[in-house]
């Protein structure tokens, strides 16, 4: 059963179970949810409820697209760049450099869900609170790309991989050129939360203030995916495939304030938390470089115009594990209108800072090496998001 539907049943479950609490446990002021709501006219405003409640909204959130990076190295600013071959004439050369960036990639909204059921007697009780945004998914697609690899000296001879030798004095280096690129990218965020609640008394204007201390756990999970594709011996290195798998598993201590106030059948209501987490990072790319680089395509052998002296296809499989710290910050304004003693509607806005987290696409290293293609860049572990968006929920004796 997927998360969304679990998430779906569990919210129809909580809410058959809390119309149906007994009146012992005081639970719903004796389950009826459907008594008139006793608005007050005074600036003091209504008695807070007591007792079991549950909520429910419904997400409309965007997630930050990561900071641009480039696809391959980044030539920019570089004193000395390559020069490579792309005739059957050695001396007809260019300077290769690097034509692609995730900037196509956009800050665009996604669904999600948030679920909380707690009680409260008095001045203390207690909240458990899920969230999850629907995976955010995009793809974009680019004709006609340079791609610049560091291109290291290997085994054969001690030559770099992208060598061709067309019968002058000196191997010349081909050029990474592929007809077409397409990039993905693909976030999924869900997070749980248990805190104990601590109200006071009201305000001199009615105003209450509840204190949120518990733990917290959130996942924000990106994949980067890239296929570049291209047919020999125009592209060297055709075809390349890899995906970039970073995930952030942040847990820790929380602490919160919430503050409301009521007027008739309107409260309005501000709070924030802050997470001190410690962030589980981990990396995974897995791919392949040069798929087509086969005996097949070679019909006169190693060394045919446009294809590596001596590069075969090869696959790229690394992981890497870090642990930072990673701040996080909540903020969530709303209002509700109150449609009967115990049940309300609401709305509002809510936003999450989520900082020092792994995101993918700026964290591969384009190499072709001395032992290994492709690479993990673990200093780029430190990039931020920002989520943000509407709420839309309804609320039972809270």
């Amino acid at each position: 059963m997927s998360l969304n539907r679990t998430g779906t049943w569990l919210a129809a479950l909580l809410i058959g179970w809390l119309a149906g609490a007994p009146a012992s446990a005081q639970g719903l002021r004796d389950a009826d949810l459907f008594a008139p709501a006793e608005p007050s006219h005074y600036g003091g405003g209504v008695r807070a409820n007591e007792g079991f409640f549950f909520t429910y909204d419904a997400l409309y959130w965007t997630i930050s697209r990561p900071e641009r990076a480039p696809v391959g190295i980044d030539t920019e600013g570089m004193a000395v760049l390559r020069n490579v071959w792309w005739t059957n004439d050695p001396d007809q050369t260019f300077t290769q450099g690097n034509t692609l960036n995730t900037s196509a990639f956009e800050t665009l909204f996604t669904p999600g869900q948030r679920i909380e059921v707690g009680h409260i007697n008095g001045h203390a009780g207690w909240l458990f609170s899920y969230m999850k945004l629907h995976q955010l998914s995009q793809s974009h697609t680019f004709p006609g790309v340079q791609m610049y690899f560091n291109d290291e000296e290997w085994g054969v001879s001690s030559l770099p991989h992208l060598v061709h030798d067309v019968g002058a004095a000196d191997p010349v280096l081909l050029p990474v050129w592929f007809d077409s690129v397409t990039m993905d990218l693909s976030t999924k965020v869900w997070g749980t939360e248990f805190n104990l609640l601590l109200r006071t008394h009201p305000g001199h204007r009615g105003g209450i203030f509840e204190w949120f201390l518990g733990a917290r756990y959130l996942e924000f999970e990106e994949v980067f995916g890239l296929n570049a594709n291209g047919t020999p011996p125009v592209s060297a290195l055709a075809d390349t495939v890899f995906t970039n798998r970073a995930n952030n598993n942040i847990f820790g201590p929380q602490l919160g304030l919430r503050w409301f106030t009521t007027n008739d059948r309107w409260q309005f209501s501000a709070e924030g938390k802050f997470l001190a987490g410690w962030n589980a990072q981990t990396v995974r790319l897995h791919g392949f470089v040069g798929s087509d680089l086969t005996p097949t395509n070679f019909p006169r052998g190693a060394g045919s115009p446009g294809f590596p002296l001596a590069m075969s296809p090869t696959n790229a499989d690394h992981y890497s594990h870090m642990s930072v710290f990673s701040p996080v910050v909540e903020l969530r304004i709303e209002g509700k209108y109150q449609l009967t003693r115990n049940v309300g509607f609401r709305a509002g806005w809510n936003g999450m800072y989520l900082g020092e987290i792994a995101r993918p696409s700026r964290m591969v290293n384009y190499e072709l090496g001395q032992t290994s293609v492709l690479g993990i860049l673990r200093y780029m572990n430190r990039d931020l998001a920002f989520l943000q968006g509407l709420g839309i929920g309804i609320e039972i004796n809270r």
